[in-house]
């Protein structure tokens, strides 16, 4: 990612942003139903930016490892304090042993990998057996735009796709959601807007900051998403969210 995406959102982050706060609170939830001893766990996440999901990590006392592949990543999350916890690493070659960890979360990572299926191959590789699995991806090709290139994404995926690298691996899907449905048609409607009239600048849809009282509308609306999520009522979204079990 451009060392101007990682300051764009740690600076977010470090203010409530909506998309974050919201989308983190949301794999929580979810790992919390998934994982019958989720505070006993210990958890890998693999690609882990600037570090804001660790700090959601942190508040439930989870036993957790990080790593990610870009200096200025991990730089930031030295600036919040996690140092000792973050490594340096490559999602195409773990250095970790076989079945380290009860969990493993790749957060909008994958489809930075040209080599997918050996990246999620060294994914379960380092989980252990009957562990979780946890994949968050962009969703339709057909939504690629500028937002893609600006976090420097190789594919974005659909349901069909994430069955069939899910059945090479042998892995069994315990959840396959949509995620960010409320603000679905908002997000079509500037992804066409930018390509009709703003295709060669490079940006993101959501690393924009916002007025305080927007936010907080924003983040209201992504705890609505929460509940629907939960009640499985999800029939389409700008992202994938996939728990599997090894």
């Amino acid at each position: 990612m451009e060392l101007l995406e990682y300051e764009k959102i740690h600076k977010l982050q470090m203010n409530g942003w909506w998309f974050g706060n919201g989308r983190n609170k949301i794999v929580i939830d979810i790992l919390k139903r998934s994982v019958t001893n989720f505070h006993g766990s210990r958890l890998l996440d693999v690609g882990c930016s600037e570090g804001a999901f660790l700090d959601y990590l942190n508040q439930n006392k989870i036993d957790f490892t990080a790593i990610d592949s870009d200096q200025n990543a991990i730089n930031f999350c030295r600036e919040r304090g996690y140092g000792n916890r973050v490594e340096c690493g490559n999602v195409l070659n773990l250095q970790f042993p076989d079945n380290s960890f009860d969990i493993v979360t790749a957060l909008d990572v994958i489809e930075h990998v040209k080599d997918d299926i050996k990246a999620l191959s060294e994914i379960k590789r380092v989980c252990k057996k009957n562990g979780i699995i946890f994949l968050i991806i962009p969703a339709h090709q057909w939504l690629w735009s500028s937002n893609d290139i600006a976090y420097h994404h190789w594919r974005r995926y659909s349901k069909k796709m994430v069955k069939e690298l899910i059945k090479k691996l042998d892995l069994e899907i315990i959840t396959l959601t949509y995620f960010n449905i409320l603000l679905f048609p908002l997000f079509i409607l500037i992804t066409f807007v930018k390509k009709m009239f703003f295709q060669n600048k490079i940006c993101s849809n959501v690393t924009i900051a916002v007025p305080k009282v927007i936010n907080c509308f924003l983040i209201k609306v992504m705890d609505f998403e929460r509940i629907l999520i939960k009640s499985g009522m999800v029939p389409f979204g700008a992202s994938l969210i996939i728990v599997a079990k090894k």
